[in-house]
């Protein structure tokens, strides 16, 4: 239950911090239980919170967080519909697109759900990254995990070009990419500086509408 309550349960503030104060509208993509969510009605005092959660009973104690407006339970492939357009002044995935069918199709759809001047957050796992080039080089295998680039309920996997593809065809625009954890030890920022993406494990990416 602890690492439910701990994957579900994420505050993730190197998203919720990208929020300006008084946020009109937020749409929190896999939202969990809503920690996200809360800390942006709390500390960032956002207007209205919408959540999309597709484990049923995680959105049932989604929809009991008071800092929701709405939880849509489901995958959001089908429910994007029930989304409207032209409304989010925010739209937060965090993790979420790598989970995904058809992320291409569905990030265009959302950019439609965006306001004019309306602003995408997200983080996707780098799936560039050395560490998991020496565990399948040494071991032999394309082993999944219960987290991480190789969370075992991936159904896509990206590298820094194929993100940037992915948003300018879905003609996001402001498009910018870097580490999600950026690392501030000096032995951490020479070895981004040496190898690059190579020692990033998951991008944060902004865009605009």
């Amino acid at each position: 239950m602890s690492t439910t309550k701990e994957y579900y349960g994420n505050k993730r503030p190197e998203l919720s911090r990208l929020v300006d104060n008084n946020a009109a509208t937020v749409l929190d993509l896999g939202c969990g239980q809503g920690m996200m969510s809360a800390a942006i009605k709390t500390e960032r005092n956002a207007k209205e919170i919408w959540g999309v959660e597709v484990i049923e009973d995680i959105a049932q104690i989604a929809q009991r967080n008071p800092a929701f407006h709405k939880v849509l339970s489901g995958n959001l492939e089908q429910l994007i519909d029930e989304i409207p357009d032209n409304y989010f002044s925010y739209i937060i995935a965090g993790d979420v697109l790598e989970h995904l069918v058809d992320p291409w199709s569905i990030l265009a759809k959302l950019r439609l759900k965006l306001t004019d001047d309306g602003t995408f957050i997200c983080s996707i796992p780098n799936i560039r990254n050395i560490s998991f080039f020496v565990k399948l080089l040494f071991s032999g295998r394309f082993e999944y995990k219960d987290s991480g680039v190789m969370d075992r309920t991936h159904l896509r996997f990206f590298a820094r070009k194929d993100i940037r593809l992915m948003f300018e065809e879905a003609e996001f625009s402001d498009i910018s990419i870097g580490p999600v954890r950026p690392k501030k030890a000096p032995i951490k920022r020479i070895g981004r500086a040496l190898l690059g993406d190579l020692v990033i494990k998951g991008f944060l990416i902004t865009a605009s509408k």
